[in-house]
C-alpha cells in the first residue's frame, strides 16, 4: 500500500519538550510527490523577534501575529531572551492544501467533513532550540494582558454558514504511516487558558483567538461541511494507474474549501471514502509513476459504491503547480 509519511506537523499542545522537526512536513526522496510540488508550495515566512519587547507580525497573507515581551520559554521552563526566529506558513485555498499535503479530515470516524478558514503552522526556534509560551500563561484566563493572539482574515468565498471553531492537528494524531486510522486528521483546539471549546466569531474581518500553549501544533479555523438535507453518507471508490511510486487521492465537495483525503485498500489501484450520497464531487488525483509526475481533477456526482477513474495526464511539476492552485 503507498502511503505518504507526513512528519513535522506538530506534537501535542501541552508538550513540554521541542522536537527538531522543521515546517517541512518532511523530507522526501529525490523522486518523490512532496519533492516536486514543495517549491511550489506556500512558502515559510520567517521574522527575528526581540523577546524582550512586544511584537505584532504581519504575513504575507494578511494574518497578524501578536504577543508580549518576555512571553516565551525555553524547554526547562526558563525564560527565553534576545532574539529568535519566529516561522509561520500559512494555506488559505484547496490548492495551498494539495502542494502541501493538508486536508479538512476530521480527527474521528464520523460522517462529518470541515471546510477551512485558512491553516496555519506558526513556531518559535532560538538556534536549534524551539521554544513555547511562558508558564505565566499556563493556567491563566484568555482575558491575560498579552496572551499571544492570532488573527486571520475571513475568506471571501469557500465557506459554508455553520459556526467557526479553532482545530488543532498534533503530530500523534496525524502520522499517515497509521494507514486508515481514524484518528488521523484535525481535532478540537482549546484556546489556550479557555475551559471550553467555543465558537470563534469574526470581527472588522478577522477571526482571532489565542494561541494555545504551544508553538508547534498546525492551527485551523474551521466549520463543519452542512452537506445537502438528510445526507446519507456513503462509501464510492477511485481507481488509479497501477505500478505508482506514490498517489495522493483527495475529494472536495465543489466550491467549497475543503479536502478530504480517502485511504488506500488491498488493491492498490483503488483508493475509497465516504460523502454524502449525491454530492457534486471534485475527485484530485497526483501520482508519480517512473519518474514522471501525472494529475487529473475531474468532477462527478458521488454515489453509492460507484468506481471513479479520472483521466491522469503528464504534467511538469510547474504545470502541475499551476493547474493545482487553479482548483
Amino acid at each position: 500500500m503507498n502511503r505518504l509519511v507526513l512528519t513535522g506537523l506538530g506534537v501535542t499542545l501541552l508538550a513540554s519538550s521541542c522536537r527538531q522537526d522543521d515546517l517541512v512536513l518532511y523530507t522526501p526522496a529525490a523522486d518523490s510527490l512532496a519533492a516536486a510540488t514543495r517549491p511550489f508550495a506556500p512558502a515559510v515566512q520567517t521574522f527575528t523577534v526581540n523577546l524582550g519587547q512586544a511584537q505584532t507580525l504581519r504575513t504575507r497573507g494578511g494574518a497578524t501575529i501578536a504577543f508580549a515581551a518576555n512571553s516565551l520559554a525555553l524547554p526547562n521552563n526558563a525564560l527565553a531572551t534576545g532574539t529568535a526566529t519566529l516561522r509561520v506558513r500559512e494555506l488559505r485555498t484547496v490548492g495551498d492544501m494539495l502542494l502541501t499535503g493538508m486536508h479538512t479530515n476530521l480527527a474521528v470516524s464520523s460522517a462529518q467533513l470541515l471546510v477551512s478558514g485558512g491553516e496555519y503552522n506558526v513556531q518559535v526556534w532560538q538556534g536549534n532550540t524551539r521554544l513555547r509560551w511562558s508558564s505565566p500563561f499556563i493556567g491563566s484566563g484568555p482575558a491575560t494582558p498579552g496572551w499571544p493572539r492570532l488573527s486571520a482574515p475571513v475568506p471571501t468565498a469557500g465557506l459554508d454558514t455553520t459556526r467557526m471553531f479553532l482545530w488543532a492537528m498534533p503530530l500523534n494524531r496525524n502520522a499517515a504511516v497509521n494507514g486508515a486510522a481514524d484518528s488521523v486528521g484535525w481535532q478540537p483546539a482549546i484556546q489556550g487558558g479557555a475551559t471550553g471549546w467555543a465558537p470563534v466569531r469574526p470581527s472588522g474581518g478577522f477571526y482571532s483567538v489565542n494561541f494555545p500553549l504551544d508553538t508547534i501544533s498546525w492551527l485551523n479555523f474551521d466549520q463543519y461541511w452542512r452537506p445537502v438535507n438528510n445526507a446519507n453518507w456513503t462509501t464510492a471508490q477511485v481507481r488509479v494507474p497501477a505500478g505508482a511510486t506514490e498517489t495522493r487521492v483527495y475529494l472536495r465537495p465543489v466550491g467549497y474549501t475543503s479536502l478530504s483525503r480517502t485511504f488506500a485498500t488491498a488493491d492498490p489501484t483503488l483508493w475509497q471514502n465516504h460523502l454524502p450520497e449525491g454530492t457534486d464531487t471534485q475527485v484530485i488525483v497526483q501520482q508519480l509513476r517512473d519518474g514522471q509526475l501525472y494529475f487529473a481533477a475531474e468532477r462527478y456526482i458521488w454515489r453509492r459504491n460507484a468506481v471513479y477513474a479520472p483521466a491522469l495526464k503528464a504534467y511538469t511539476a510547474a504545470e502541475l503547480a499551476q493547474l493545482v492552485q487553479q482548483l
